[in-house]
C-alpha cells in the first residue's frame, strides 16, 4: 500500500496555511508623531541668580507607552496600536520644558538632573492626562503637575497645577496630535511664567563673594 498522498489533496489542505500566511505578512505601518519645541524669545531682564535642575517627570502606567492613549469616555482608555508618540509623553514634555526655561534667559543657568552641575532648586512633574478625547467632539486633554523642591530645606517651595482641553481642527490623528501639541505648549509656557513669577516675588539671595584674608 502506498504511503503517497496524491498531489491535488496535499495542495488542498496547504492552500489555507499559504493564504493565512500572506494575510499575517500584511503588517499595518506604524506612525510616530513628536512635539515640536515652542519658539520663545530670550527676556531682557536680569536673570534670577538661581542655578535651575529639571528632574524627573512621572506618568501613569497608561502614559508610559509610546501609543497614542484617546478616551472614549470619562472612565475608558483604549490606545492606537499603530499610532506612537517618537518618545514616552512624560520624556517629551520634560524636554519643552528644559528648552523653554533655557530659551527664556530667566535664569543663571538650567540643567538636568544627572548631570555634573550643582542646582540651587529641582523642579519635578507629573503627566496626569495626555491624550484624546472624544466624548461627543474630537480634541486633545493634557494636564501637568509640577513643583520645585528646595534640598537646602527639603522643603516644597512651589506647585502649579495645568489642565486644559484643546480642539482638533479636523477629525484626524495627525489633527489630534497638532491639538496635543498646542495645548502641551500652552501649559509648558504658564509653568514657566509663573515659576519665573515666583522667583520675582521671592528673589533668592545672592552669593556673596568670598571675603579676602588678612
Amino acid at each position: 500500500m502506498s504511503s503517497l498522498m496524491p498531489r491535488n489533496l496535499i495542495a488542498g489542505l496547504l492552500a489555507p496555511g499559504i493564504i493565512f500566511l500572506a494575510s499575517c505578512g500584511a503588517a499595518k505601518p506604524i506612525h510616530y508623531y513628536g512635539l515640536e519645541q515652542p519658539t520663545v524669545p530670550a527676556s531682557s531682564a536680569q536673570p534670577h541668580p538661581v542655578t535651575l535642575m529639571v528632574g524627573h517627570f512621572t506618568a501613569p502606567n497608561v502614559y508610559r507607552d509610546t501609543r497614542l492613549v484617546y478616551r472614549t469616555g470619562a472612565n475608558q482608555m483604549d490606545i492606537y496600536e499603530g499610532q506612537r508618540w517618537s518618545e514616552p509623553p512624560a520624556l517629551m514634555v520634560k524636554e519643552m520644558l528644559l528648552g523653554v526655561l533655557r530659551s527664556s534667559g530667566r535664569y543663571r543657568s538650567v540643567h538636568q538632573t544627572g548631570s555634573n552641575a550643582q542646582g540651587d532648586y529641582i523642579l519635578r512633574g507629573s503627566i496626569n492626562h495626555f491624550e484624546e478625547v472624544d466624548t461627543g467632539s474630537l480634541g486633545a486633554r493634557v494636564a501637568i503637575d509640577t513643583d520645585l523642591f528646595d534640598p537646602a530645606t527639603g522643603a516644597t517651595i512651589w506647585t502649579h497645577h495645568y489642565e486644559q482641553s484643546e480642539p482638533a481642527s479636523g477629525k484626524t490623528v495627525p489633527d489630534v496630535v497638532a491639538a496635543i501639541n498646542r495645548d502641551t505648549e500652552r501649559g509648558v509656557k504658564e509653568i514657566a511664567a509663573s515659576l519665573d513669577q515666583y522667583f520675582t516675588e521671592h528673589p533668592p539671595a545672592a552669593p556673596q563673594a568670598p571675603k579676602e584674608s588678612q
